[in-house]
């Protein structure tokens, strides 16, 4: 069986939290500045209605939340580690969800979402193995 030391454990616990805060605090940036996303996912931003707009809005005002969840999480990640594992699910995968319906829709393309598909899944699993390893701790 591994076994860590719980400098280790919190330190790898700590990373995770500050990877998922950046990951999530980038993903605010296309839900606030249309543009953007269009340039990173594809279509032409200039037909986005008000009611695009309005999710938009809600969305990333949940994803600042979330954000600070996660660097609140940093603070003292051997008592918050639970929080990565409510960050894979729900959260995590919903996002992959939205997009496998956004690409079987054809609204964007799979070639656009396959960096974040990589992306999520090396994020998903720097959560599980922190969060496993935190269980080991050597004492």
């Amino acid at each position: 069986m591994i076994t860590v030391s719980i400098n280790t454990a919190s330190k790898l616990l700590r990373i995770s939290f500050l990877v998922g805060a950046i990951t999530d605090g980038l993903a605010i940036i296309p839900m606030v500045f249309p543009r953007i996303g269009s340039v990173v996912f594809g279509g032409d931003s200039s037909k986005l209605g008000a009611e695009y707009r309005y999710a938009m809005g809600i969305g990333a005002s949940l994803m600042a939340g979330w954000t600070a969840l996660l660097f609140w999480g940093a603070i003292n990640p051997m008592e918050r580690r639970d929080i990565l594992i409510l960050t894979l699910v729900p959260v995590v995968t919903g996002i992959i969800a939205a997009t496998v319906n956004a690409v079987d829709n054809r609204v964007i393309r799979l070639s656009r979402v396959i960096p974040l598909w990589i992306h999520l899944g090396i994020v998903s699993i720097l959560f599980v193995v922190s969060y496993v390893l935190s269980f080991r701790v050597a004492t």
